[in-house]
């Protein structure tokens, strides 16, 4: 680099004192043109209905609009390198505004080594001062695991030190928390900007322990959540070869629809896998991305609405004050939704339960059991997700981290869905409950109500899984119906037996469900198939735990009004 060329500090500081008055002069008509846009209806979900030919793209823009102060600029930082923003980095509606990072002593970025050797008292690491990697813990034969925390947060945060633990305790790792607590505080608009400079130092780190130590850079695995995900991608970007990035939940505020160099994307790393939790809107107070940005996309339920996260549901505010404390309850109260990922990954880590994901069209389809099997395409969530089948081990190097997808086409924009419990263990095992109705002489054509199954294998007993989690189910008799449910308790092997309830449902508003005297409120049950499925380790083949079960001695089963019956495996017989 030409050092020439770099403004000296003080330039740096003139420059950036005058961007700051600039924004400050612009400050009260942005708010107005957001306000404006709100009113209009103008929000991202709905961005390409209403910008069908994508005008609002600021390179359609003839004209200096008042919201391009820095356009066609470059500020340089040092050893780190420069950043530019040009057109490509506004969006009217995404992205209206953009500043340049604070300057380097504010945000402060540093970075803290955990090892087995001082799990708990971290080491400070300054590449630039050799002496503080030689007389630490680090070393670059062991794999690297970096944590970036997100918005209005710092690594003093309780899930900071929960990920960090579990890494530590999980294999002998570099765990390196990287705090840039001094760039993360509002306003949005200027931290979304400094986790540009946050990558830079990301890096530049990096590729300094690479070049003066010996770390291959295929061994390092980026963990960062909501911003701290974009931050991840930043660094990426700049880090030849760079072996893993997962995203948590990755912000989606001035980053979902932009171009893949202002967000996190599959080129920012060998591997990338990202757990959407919170991908709603942000009108609808939604924080996370919903696009996907990675080789593996995971949507747990469905990606946009957690179980347990209903402040409607019960004393959720205050069970967690008092199991967790003032700042886990504040976190729940405000985003919930948005740090389930941080919770599934950290679970994930030392867990013995695989999150298996299901490659699927929606979530709906998942729930209907079209995509259970894996011959749909499968993938783990997580922690090991490099260990996915589908993916493959670079045969140069043997380091155990080097997976990456054999056919990216397959993965890349693809959606794997799962469903997860309300509470820890969120990591459930998923059964496909087919129910197989009978319609004999004297059934009605259809009934509506609510079951609940109870299934039993040699292993342990499930009692009262609910069929009809969303609202009574209407069902016609001689068909087939299909449902999804999960519990945290693994059968294994084949189910013995099944108990099937049911209860009538009568609505009011639809006439022809009353069944008083006319009518027969009975369910006709010919059989119940169960499927069990195990992800398998590479090279190994799915297995499949199917088992039918009928009723002895009986073509079906008549179930009355809050009856239930008992099905077994012995429809052959």
């Amino acid at each position: 680099m030409d050092h020439n060329n770099i403004p000296d500090v003080g330039q740096q500081e003139t420059k950036w004192k005058e961007g700051n008055m600039r924004r400050l002069y612009l400050t009260d008509r942005h708010l107005r043109v957001m306000l404006w846009c709100i009113l209009l209806g103008l929000q991202p979900t709905f961005a390409g209905i209403l910008d069908p030919f994508n005008w609002a793209r600021s390179d359609r823009i003839e004209v200096n609009i008042p919201w391009l102060p820095f356009e066609n600029e470059t500020r340089c930082y040092d050893e780190l390198g420069c950043l530019n923003i040009t057109r490509s980095w506004y969006h009217l509606i995404h992205r209206p505004f953009n500043v340049f990072p604070l300057p380097r002593v504010v945000i402060n970025t540093r970075f803290i080594l955990y090892t087995k050797k001082n799990p708990t008292d971290g080491q400070i690491l300054n590449v630039n001062m050799n002496k503080t990697i030689i007389k630490s813990n680090f070393s670059p034969k062991r794999l690297t695991k970096l944590i970036i925390h997100g918005f209005i947060d710092t690594p003093l945060s309780n899930w900071v030190s929960e990920m960090k633990d579990e890494l530590v305790k999980a294999d002998d790792f570099n765990v390196i928390v990287v705090d840039w607590a001094g760039g993360s505080l509002p306003l949005y608009t200027q931290a979304t900007a400094n986790t540009r400079l946050v990558g830079l130092e990301v890096a530049h780190f990096i590729n300094t322990l690479q070049k003066d130590h010996g770390l291959n850079p295929l061994d390092v695995h980026i963990i960062g959540h909501s911003l701290g995900a974009h931050t991840a991608g930043y660094a990426g970007e700049r880090i030849q070869g760079l072996g893993r990035i997962t995203g948590l939940d990755p912000a989606e505020p001035y980053f979902q629809g932009m171009p893949t160099h202002v967000r996190l994307d599959p080129t920012d790393a060998e591997f990338v896998d990202v757990i959407h939790t919170d991908g709603k809107s942000i009108f609808l107070l939604g924080y996370g991305m919903s696009q996907p940005v990675g080789h593996l996309d995971f949507y747990p339920n469905n990606g946009k609405e957690q179980p347990g996260c209903d402040l409607t549901e019960g004393p959720l505010i205050p069970l967690t004050l008092v199991k967790q404390g003032l700042e886990e309850a504040s976190r729940v109260l405000v985003a919930c939704n948005h740090v389930r990922a941080i919770k599934l990954f950290t679970e994930s880590i030392n867990g013995k339960c695989p999150y298996i994901g299901h490659q699927c069209p929606s979530y709906q389809h998942f729930l209907s059991g079209k995509c259970f099997h894996c011959g749909h395409g499968c993938a783990i969530m997580g922690f090991h997700a490099d260990s996915s089948p589908g993916l493959i081990t670079n045969k140069n190097n043997q380091t155990e981290n080097e997976v990456y997808p054999s056919e990216e086409q397959e993965t890349i924009g693809a959606k794997y869905f799962l469903s997860t419990g309300k509470e820890q263990p969120f990591c459930h095992r998923h059964y496909k409950v087919a129910i197989q109705l009978a319609n004999p002489k004297g059934a009605e054509s259809w009934v509506q109500g609510f079951l609940k199954v109870t299934l039993m294998s040699e292993r342990g007993v499930i009692r009262g899984m609910d069929l009809t989690p969303s609202n009574y189910v209407k069902l016609e008799h001689g068909t087939t119906y299909t449902i999804v449910v999960t519990h945290p308790m693994d059968l294994g092997g084949k189910i013995r037996k099944v108990e099937l309830s049911w209860e009538y449902d009568m609505n009011v508003l639809e006439p022809r469900s009353l069944c008083i005297l006319w009518c027969n409120d009975r369910l006709y049950v010919k059989s119940v198939l169960v499927d069990q499925m195990e992800l398998p380790s590479r090279g190994k083949r799915n297995v499949d735990f199917s088992s039918k079960l009928c009723t002895p001695k009986r073509e079906f089963a008549e179930i009355p009004n809050r009856g239930s019956a008992s099905f077994y495996d012995n429809c052959n017989r």
